[in-house]
């Protein structure tokens, strides 16, 4: 079964998928073993993790649909990559369906933005009008279905975090990018308190009941101060289907990276010492092990010559 086939009956017959965005195949592999049933490719962690920039632009297709080749391969689990704004217009971008198809992705994201796109919670975005983005969309639905029908196109709009941009502007794209043909759809909101959430969730599924929603649990925001403390299962309750923790795996990785660097400058091979004892019983305790040593040393026993064999080992 395709990896889209394997997303696409998850979204049939569950109420919420959540995850947390990650940028490498360690991290992907750590996520489908903690029991995250899909696995998210973040844009801007990858920026970061791969590059040390902002997501405003750096990141091309040739990086991401590489980015998206490792992971998936990584993992059995559905992947869901971030493909920023496609990258072309209408005609070009059916390239990016074809490459990230042929990286064994489940689904792909692609917003309304103009280029250079940017994070939809940076300030400074332009998106496309709407019968561009529309048309846009439409292309790149024609091209899902002529060469990966079942991987699933999710369909963003970041028109509410743009200049001028309403929350009847985003409904309205939201609601012509479902009637499109759209897999998913998702809208980009402005901070964790802002009720827009609620709205265009309820005018989207006016119109498509059955179009499943997503939720950006946006690493820029800090979700533990705000005033509405939202969860992901009352996100689900309002049709939201899949929420995503976007950059969550890096920000974990960046804290106890930080923490374990900044105790060896300070307390040396006690730092380490310390770092073994954590380790102990985690299905990482013996690195050799976690990335399968021991099979491969199987088939050197049972594939290669017993001369080398001897030679090698003794």
């Amino acid at each position: 079964m395709s990896a889209g086939s394997i997303l696409r009956n998850m979204l049939k017959s569950e109420q919420l998928i959540f995850t947390a965005g990650v940028y490498s195949p360690v991290q992907a592999r750590l996520a489908e073993m903690a029991g995250l049933k899909c696995i998210y490719l973040s844009g801007y962690s990858a920026s970061i993790g791969y590059l040390l920039k902002p997501d405003i632009g750096f990141l091309n297709l040739t990086d991401m649909v590489f980015f998206a080749g490792l992971v998936a391969r990584a993992v059995k689990s559905p992947v869901i990559s971030d493909a920023d704004d496609a990258y072309g217009n209408a005609v070009t971008a059916t390239r990016t369906v074809e490459e990230f198809s042929r990286a064994g992705v489940a689904a792909i994201h692609i917003e309304d933005q103009r280029f250079p796109k940017r994070c939809g919670h940076l300030a400074g975005k332009l998106v496309l009008p709407f019968d561009e983005a529309l048309l846009k969309l439409k292309s790149i639905i024609r091209a899902r279905d002529e060469v990966a029908k079942d991987m699933l196109i999710i369909a963003r709009t970041d028109v509410l975090g743009s200049g001028g941009g309403t929350l009847e502007e985003a409904v309205r794209r939201g609601v012509a990018f479902a009637d499109a043909g759209a897999d998913v759809v998702w809208a980009e909101f402005r901070s964790p308190d802002d009720s827009a959430a609620d709205i265009f969730a309820d005018e989207v599924l006016k119109k498509n009941p059955d179009v499943p929603l997503l939720f950006n649990y946006s690493s820029s925001f800090k979700w533990s101060k705000s005033s509405r403390r939202l969860r992901f299962r009352e996100l689900s309750a309002k049709g939201y289907r899949i929420v995503l923790v976007s950059m969550g795996a890096l920000q974990a990785e960046l804290l106890s990276v930080w923490k374990y660097l900044k105790s060896l400058a300070c307390e040396e091979e006690e730092a380490q010492w310390r770092l073994e004892a954590e380790l102990e019983a985690t299905p990482f305790e013996n690195l050799h092990e976690f990335v399968g040593l021991s099979r491969y040393a199987e088939l050197e026993r049972l594939y290669l010559p017993g001369g080398e064999l001897k030679e090698r080992y003794g």
